[in-house]
């Protein structure tokens, strides 16, 4: 069975005197750390998804680079539990194949639909990875994987502008 990882996301933006730009692919992995320094370093484990907070206004995105070899599918659990009925929508609604060599972003998300708002309670029809959700996916998006062999990730946060 495979696991999650929890994701804290970097900030996004102009920093200063700092131009922010989106890393280069170097090796498959994730960014668990949200340092914005060492990117997709390795998956630790047998993990195939990810765990994100997503709080305030949604303003977090994965951002995901390919290898050569096809990454396979991606599933955005939807969190947001129907009425009083303790069910979610199933994990194939949110879900997205990822070419070969390539990039691009999943989200942002809305915190009220894409939340896990009772993490230990539901379960997801088809999902691709089977693994159960924990009280740490709270207040969080979860990503899942079917395979990681050449994919890189990292969590951004936008960084929020006043006047």
């Amino acid at each position: 069975m495979s696991t999650r990882v929890l994701v804290t996301p970097a900030p996004f933006g102009q920093s200063g005197t700092t131009v922010a730009t989106f890393p280069t692919y170097s090796a498959p992995g994730v960014d668990a750390v949200g340092s914005g320094t060492a990117f997709a370093t390795s998956w630790p484990g047998t993990i195939s998804g990810v765990v994100i907070p997503n709080q305030g206004n949604g303003a977090v995105w994965l951002y995901w680079l390919t290898g050569a070899t096809l990454p396979g599918n991606t599933q955005v659990l939807v969190g947001q539990v129907a009425g009083g009925t303790g069910q979610v929508l199933a994990a194939t609604v949110e879900q997205f194949s990822l070419p070969a060599s390539s990039s691009g972003w999943l989200g942002p998300w809305s915190p009220a639909t894409y939340n896990q708002a009772a993490p230990t309670v539901v379960s997801y029809a088809s999902p691709i990875n089977a693994t159960v959700l924990t009280a740490a996916a709270q207040g969080c998006v979860v990503i899942d994987f079917t395979t990681t062999t050449t994919l890189c990730v990292r969590a951004y946060q936008n960084i929020t502008v006043s006047p």
